[in-house]
């Protein structure tokens, strides 16, 4: 092992516990999004330790008068650490905002506990903890770089955002929207068990698809439409395409392993009614299609409008509406890219095992990188099975590991720009 990656883990071992206590001190506020809460606290705190490390940090509003939002009030925290005179080099994007705790957890979702050597609380493992150590990385960096007098060269930024787990576009996509990064590289530490990295992902299609019958006494349904019921014969003929678009594999290999087919969630949400002894004249249900690199996003839309149009010529006692909330490309970079390499030759040097290139089955918020032509990859610490599940956690080694190789990238990269 070089002298280089013994200094970097020896410095990490000596600040781990102050990485670990800011990580419990994020995870204690509980950011959950929808609908979006506690972010300007959980901003404040990620800026406070942006400059206790050493950052030039920027607080970036989004104002309710252009976008309209529920929740807090959404801030971009945006943190510049400067090696020398050189432009930017590497940029750390993170999110702050997690799911909704659901059901299951056996502790307190906002009162973090290490056991067992692993950290568990909402968004220990997707992405806080990261989030956090990404924010340490230049004092590793500078410190390891000083005592072995290394001339480095280049920036590095962290942002720290709201909003991914809905879409990102108050977060990732304002602040791309409004040029406040620009990198050569940029890294998102999403949990990819640090053997992963995802340098493409799927596409997806949000749609909400409404029935409108006949509302009226449950005594007198043969004179209502039941919108409920008409839904279900909907449902069905959606069915049958299901089946066909998960017959799709795609040639990407993807973590996890059974990702890289096409799938379609119907049902997700739904609502029919109000009470038991009124027939519902309305009811609504909605349709999440994921969709392949090799598939197009207008080809799959028109998969699932076809078979409601043909319900619709079918049934003209009811009118149906669609809705779309969300649609997004898939978005890769080129497999040999030497982002990917830099990961793969810093993972070797702290670990010994490669990493592999795959596909995500979700979306991400690299995507807004990448349409603005800045390579951007995700890989980070955590394993994507603990990610929005009751009980999260991560393992400290693994946030530790992820730590130590992204300094050492840091470091080579800023080098070769010196040398450049």
């Amino acid at each position: 092992m070089e002298l280089l990656t013994k200094n970097l883990m020896q410095f990490v071992n000596e600040i781990f516990d102050s990485i670990v206590e800011d990580v419990v001190k994020i995870i204690e506020i509980p950011t959950v999004n929808p609908p979006g809460i506690n972010y300007v606290e959980c901003s404040k705190l990620i800026a406070s330790i942006m400059k206790k490390v050493g950052f030039k940090v920027k607080l970036f509003e989004v104002s309710r008068n252009m976008h309209n939002y529920e929740g807090d009030t959404r801030v971009n925290v945006v943190g510049e650490y400067a090696f020398g005179n050189g432009k930017v080099g590497l940029h750390f994007h993170t999110h702050y905002d997690v799911v909704p705790t659901g059901s299951g957890w056996s502790l307190d979702p906002f009162r973090p506990i290490i056991r067992d050597d692993k950290l568990y609380g909402r968004g220990s493992c997707d992405m806080k903890s990261a989030l956090i150590a990404s924010l340490y990385i230049p004092l590793i960096v500078k410190n390891v770089a000083d005592k072995l007098g290394l001339e480095l060269n280049g920036r590095v930024t962290v942002s720290a955002t709201p909003d991914e787990e809905t879409g990102g576009a108050l977060g990732a996509g304002y602040i791309v929207d409004n040029n406040l990064i620009v990198s050569d590289y940029t890294v998102m530490p999403e949990p990819t068990a640090l053997k992963y990295v995802w340098y493409a992902h799927k596409g997806c299609i949000w749609l909400k698809v409404t029935i409108v019958g006949r509302q009226i006494h449950a005594t007198l349904s043969h004179r209502g439409i039941n919108a409920f019921e008409k839904v279900c014969l909907l449902v069905n003929e959606l069915l049958k395409l299901r089946e066909k678009v998960e017959s799709r594999v795609s040639c990407y290999p993807a973590y996890p392993e059974d990702g890289n087919r096409a799938n379609m969630v119907i049902g997700g949400l739904s609502k029919s009614g109000d009470s038991v002894n009124t027939v519902p004249g309305v009811a609504w249900f909605t349709i999440d299609r994921r969709i392949l690199p090799e598939e197009d996003v207008n080809n799959a839309r028109a998969e699932i409008l076809n078979v409601i149009e043909g319900f619709k010529a079918r049934n003209k006692d009811v009118r149906v509406r669609v809705e779309e909330t969300l649609a997004i490309k898939p978005a890769s970079i080129d497999v040999n890219h030497e982002l990917i390499k830099f990961i793969d030759h810093a993972v070797k040097e702290v670990t010994g095992f490669a990493v592999k290139p795959v596909l995500c089955p979700g979306f991400l918020n690299i995507r807004y990188f990448i349409g603005r032509g800045q390579p951007a990859v995700a890989w980070g610490p955590g394993e994507l099975d603990y990610a929005h599940a009751p009980d999260e956690n991560i393992k400290l080694d693994d946030l530790k590991t992820w730590t130590i190789a992204s300094s050492l990238i840091l470091i080579r990269l800023l080098e070769r720009k010196n040398l450049q």
